[in-house]
């Protein structure tokens, strides 16, 4: 958490190599191309994390899915958003993806 307590916006200038690194491998699941990511953290950041990816991936599922209606489409939406809210919430930076 900051100082001055403000968000903090993530973007690849700013992340060490093993932040770059852990973006890489989730941008990488949430296209189907990685499946095993290990996360260190309390339980609350590892749970904020992983309700993050999955929001996020089925929202993406969502998205291809030949029949996906708007409705279905926002209803991820809906979700991903509000577990983009809840990552930003503990861990003070903005859910990248």
């Amino acid at each position: 958490m900051t100082d001055d307590n403000k968000k903090i916006n993530l973007h690849e200038r700013d992340l060490n190599l093993l932040g770059k690194i852990m973006f890489t491998a989730i941008g990488a699941w949430l296209v189907g191309k990685a499946t095993n990511i290990k996360l260190r953290g309390s339980q609350e950041e590892i749970q904020t994390v992983y309700n993050a990816m999955v929001s996020s991936r089925r929202f993406q599922d969502e998205l291809h899915r030949p029949g996906a209606t708007v409705d279905s489409v926002m209803t991820k939406l809906q979700l991903k958003n509000a577990s983009s809210q809840q990552f930003e919430k503990i861990l003070n930076i903005a859910w990248p993806l």
